[in-house]
């Protein structure tokens, strides 16, 4: 009898951490702050949760043309940290999301008739540069970046600010406290 009940104890405690397991491979990806971009899973029992009580202070270091889901990755990373913290309760108030955006990334930065006059198609990261900035993202890029890519002012989309040099930008955030995503 001591035997069948230690059995069915281990039964049930199994039967308990799958249906815990199943449930949380169940979740649904969403975008609850930026609509659309940076799918996530609320997994409410990992060990390492946001932390309402940090300032999370990060900047995004964005000198890449690869892409995720069409469009930037480093944009669709900004706004998957920017959907776990919105998910996590950390305050519009404790965010604090930057991009800094020079190199074979610059592209991103042109107004939808700049860059179909050079691609031959819409700027696909148009509607993530909103979204973040709607947010309270800040984005620059660096104006020898845009000098490089012969990028005339009128050229750029109104989500974008200027900066001097992005190796001016990237140590000044991270002197100021920022955590550097490169």
């Amino acid at each position: 009898m001591k035997n069948f009940k230690k059995v069915l104890v281990t039964v049930c405690m199994f039967a308990i951490a799958s249906q815990s397991a199943l449930a949380q491979n169940n979740l649904q990806w969403e975008t609850p702050l930026i609509k659309g971009y940076g799918p996530i899973k609320d997994y409410k029992n990992a060990a390492i949760q946001p932390d309402k009580n940090l300032d999370y202070k990060v900047v995004f270091k964005i000198t890449s043309a690869k892409t995720k889901d069409g469009v930037n990755n480093k944009l669709w990373h900004m706004a998957r940290l920017m959907n776990l913290l919105y998910v996590g309760d950390v305050t519009k108030s404790n965010t604090h999301i930057v991009g800094v955006i020079a190199g074979k990334a610059t592209s991103i930065v042109l107004t939808n008739a700049a860059y179909k006059k050079r691609f031959h198609k819409d700027n696909p990261d148009l509607k993530i540069l909103q979204e973040l900035t709607e947010h309270g993202a800040k984005i620059y890029v660096c104006d020898q970046a845009l000098s490089e890519h012969k990028i005339g002012e009128h050229e750029t989309n109104k989500f974008i600010k200027k900066s001097l040099s992005a190796i001016i930008d990237i140590p000044t955030y991270v002197l100021k406290g920022y955590a550097l995503l490169p």
